[in-house]
């Protein structure tokens, strides 16, 4: 192999660990703000099914 051919696929190999942790970091912070949601939803869900119980227990809206 001639130089220019090992340094061609030094560069291709370069380019492509280059996509590879790009796509890492950005499923990463996909991966982390979908965990954030979640959790963020669930307070949220979990606070509506206790104020409904609250009212269905106490009679709310027995009338």
């Amino acid at each position: 192999m001639t130089f220019t051919r090992i340094a061609f696929v030094a560069a291709l190999i370069a380019g492509l660990s280059a996509c590879s942790a790009e796509r890492v970091v950005d499923r990463t912070v996909d991966t982390t703000l979908f965990a954030g949601k979640t959790v963020v939803k669930t307070g949220v869900g979990a606070g509506k099914l206790v104020v409904r119980g609250t009212g269905a227990a106490i009679g709310y809206g027995d009338e």
